[in-house]
């Protein structure tokens, strides 16, 4: 991409128009342009021509341009005025006379130039754009003589959507809930829905709000046929795109009970003489150290 800054020194043009007959005409592109024409006696019969056909019979107009018409300054003159003339108005006019003797032909060469700016010109090149480089530019002018010009330049970069963010959501049934979407484009994207292959529209507890590089899909009471995947789909003239996202059912959290699992330690409390009482309400027996004793004397004694 080009992007071209000309500052001008304000030289006015000046409309060209041509008071002598001659065989080239040379005019610059957006000026007035008058090919003259005159002829000997008011009875004579005259005729514009060029390489399209003819633009003038007479006083009959043939031609569609509004920008052709006839200039008389006085009864003899015949001219064609061609107003804003451009490129395509390039090429050779005749003048075609009928007169009680013979005919006679008069042919004018119209020369275009394009039209020229005094002055510098100065090129900011931009090579494969990007998004990035869309915004305002500047160019800035200044000599010795006089302050600074400065011209502004805004630059638009087109781009297809692409989906930035997306959230899914869980839901409780009987609350609200909503999906969001977003994405970014230039032009700015249209948003469509869709559950399954079927589309959303906001009716019956849905609503759909779409601004300018987002959109939501909020379900007002969540049923379980709410459930389930839904489709976000972004588009413009250049391209679309589309992102998934879930509504999830919200399951509540519920109290757990304690499970004394196989392989554990279990850690015992004695509660009396002779027994103990475990955590889980199970009695051991407990044997008193002076019965082993006297019992391990007994043997020994052989009593």
């Amino acid at each position: 991409m080009r992007l071209l800054c000309l500052l001008p020194t304000g030289l006015p043009v000046r409309s060209v128009d041509f008071n002598r007959g001659t065989d080239n005409i040379t005019v610059r592109q957006g000026d007035t342009a008058i090919l003259r024409c005159v002829v000997e006696d008011k009875n004579s019969k005259v005729a514009w021509l060029n390489r399209s056909g003819i633009i003038f019979a007479g006083h009959d107009k043939w031609s569609l341009d509004p920008r052709v018409e006839l200039e008389k300054r006085h009864s003899l003159e015949y001219s064609l005025r061609i107003q804003k003339v451009d490129v395509y108005d390039e090429g050779s006019y005749t003048c075609s006379v009928q007169t009680q003797h013979e005919p006679k032909t008069s042919q004018v060469y119209l020369i275009v130039q394009g039209r020229e700016f005094e002055g510098e010109e100065e090129y900011l090149e931009i090579l494969g754009i990007t998004r990035e480089q869309s915004g305002k530019y500047e160019c800035k002018a200044a000599n010795e003589v006089s302050s600074a010009d400065v011209k502004q330049v805004k630059v638009t970069v087109n781009y297809p959507p692409t989906i930035t963010e997306s959230k899914s959501n869980e839901a409780t049934t009987g609350r609200q809930a909503s999906l969001k979407c977003e994405a970014s484009a230039v032009p700015a994207p249209d948003f469509e829905w869709y559950r399954d292959d079927t589309r959303i529209n906001s009716a019956n507890g849905l609503e759909i709000k779409s601004t300018e590089g987002q959109s939501s899909l909020t379900v007002t009471n969540v049923t379980e046929e709410h459930y389930g995947n839904y489709t976000c789909v972004a588009a413009n003239k250049l391209g679309v795109t589309n992102a998934s996202l879930v509504l999830f059912k919200r399951v509540l959290p519920t109290i757990p009970h304690p499970i004394q699992e196989i392989g554990t330690t279990v850690h015992f409390k004695q509660k009396g003489p002779g027994s103990v009482r475990g955590i889980n309400g199970s009695i051991s027996l407990a044997v008193p150290l002076w019965l082993l004793a006297a019992s391990l004397l007994c043997l020994l004694s052989k009593c």
